[in-house]
């Protein structure tokens, strides 16, 4: 992917995993708690990452004695959070925040659970980005399965996009390089909102819109970032939805002020459902995403009534009367009910876990129109994702009006 001139987008830039090789500078390297096979490899490709450069390593493990790694100083140090998780969070900001001040860092690689998967060459262009280009939050971007990263795609990435311009496919991120500033941002705003959750989401490209500060991607190609532990995907959706929500309830003054540029309307075209005509089998998991949204029309008319006006429930008939092979989620459809959803979270029009939980078979209706969509075509399934974020730009008029008129559909 070609890089994007900063003075087109004076908030993100695309930058591909190439790095010109720079001077020594103050840069901390904080790593969770690893495995000893992973540590080792993660040191090596440190190593070579930043070869003829001194590091600051920040680690809760021991570093075997017959081990010698003479360009990095470690500081044996944990945050409350040791273990290696599948996406950073306050605590991990906050610790690196600290250590960073107690050594006067510049630059912080803060890594996560995929340490050992990135490429020295993607370590690098982060850690460049931050030092030679004046960028404030790198991130990886990845190319994921066609099965994979589908929250991301439904939710995640259009409403950072719709809502904050910040063109980051992945806004929550598993690693990271920032910039002294940022990172010290991050953790006045954990501090902030230090609330019931020991270990809270914070949402750094967010973070970073509303402060004015720079974000780039760095391509890191198909690096494999870290999956969830073993977890009830209910729980992770409603979790994961519920701080992306509470984040865009607290920023709400910027986002309401501030215009987004939406896509063009051919970036909206979303590709139909191949198999209307193809007379072959639809793959079992979408069948069962599927079976779990007709389950839920039946069951669920009563909680989507508290939170759906008139015509997305109407909507949401018609779809669920659609054959499985010609199953296809509007996705202007999709965000004008994620923006419903989303508002009904802030007024707390029911218990929130409930509301959430009944999100959950709406969200698998959209991801199995998605896959359909694509029919495993990595092309269309590109297509489709981004004629949902364009859909949520579109749509934000109608987050807008909701917002600030909610007595104007009163269930």
């Amino acid at each position: 992917m070609s890089s994007v001139s900063s003075t087109d987008d004076p908030i993100l830039d695309t930058a591909p995993a190439a790095a010109s090789g720079s001077g020594s500078s103050s840069l901390l390297v904080c790593l969770p708690s690893l495995a000893a096979e992973v540590l080792d490899q993660t040191l090596s490709t440190l190593s070579v990452a930043f070869a003829g450069e001194e590091l600051l390593l920040a680690t809760p493990d021991t570093i075997p004695e017959q081990k010698q790694w003479p360009q990095m100083k470690f500081i044996t140090a944990s945050s409350k959070r040791t273990d290696a998780g599948w996406v950073l969070d306050a605590e991990d900001y906050e610790f690196a925040a600290g250590v960073a001040a107690e050594h006067n860092a510049q630059s912080v690689l803060l890594l996560c659970g995929s340490a050992s998967s990135l490429s020295a060459e993607a370590l690098r262009s982060l850690v460049n980005c931050i030092r030679g280009q004046q960028i404030d939050l790198a991130v990886p971007r990845f190319t994921l399965g066609l099965n994979s990263g589908l929250v991301n795609a439904a939710l995640l990435y259009p409403l950072t996009r719709a809502l904050f311009a910040a063109n980051a496919r992945f806004p929550l991120p598993a690693d990271a390089a920032l910039s002294a500033r940022m990172i010290q941002r991050l953790s006045a705003t954990r501090q902030s909102v230090r609330a019931a959750s020991a270990s809270p989401l914070l949402w750094p490209v967010a973070e970073a819109a509303i402060a004015g500060y720079s974000i780039r991607e760095v391509e890191a190609g198909e690096a494999s970032p870290p999956r969830p532990q073993a977890e009830d995907f209910n729980t992770l959706f409603q979790s994961v939805a519920a701080s992306l929500f509470a984040d865009i309830e607290a920023k709400a003054s910027f986002w309401q002020r501030f215009r987004s540029r939406p896509a063009p309307a051919s970036e909206t075209f979303l590709p139909s459902p191949s198999h209307a005509s193809a007379g072959i089998e639809v793959d079992s998991e979408i069948a069962g995403m599927i079976d779990a949204f007709h389950l839920a029309q039946a069951n669920l008319q009563e909680i989507w009534s508290l939170a759906l006006p008139p015509q997305s429930r109407l909507a949401l008939k018609k779809l669920s009367l659609e054959p499985v092979k010609s199953f296809a989620f509007d996705p202007h459809l999709w965000a004008r009910i994620v923006y419903d959803f989303a508002l009904a979270f802030r007024l707390r029009t029911l218990n929130r876990g409930h509301l959430l939980g009944a999100m959950t078979p709406l969200y698998l209706a959209w991801a199995a129109s998605h896959l359909l969509a694509a029919d495993n075509d990595h092309d269309r399934a590109e297509r489709s994702i981004e004629a949902t974020a364009a859909c949520f730009e579109l749509e934000k008029p109608y987050l807008l009006s909701r917002w600030r008129w909610p007595d104007r559909f009163n269930p």
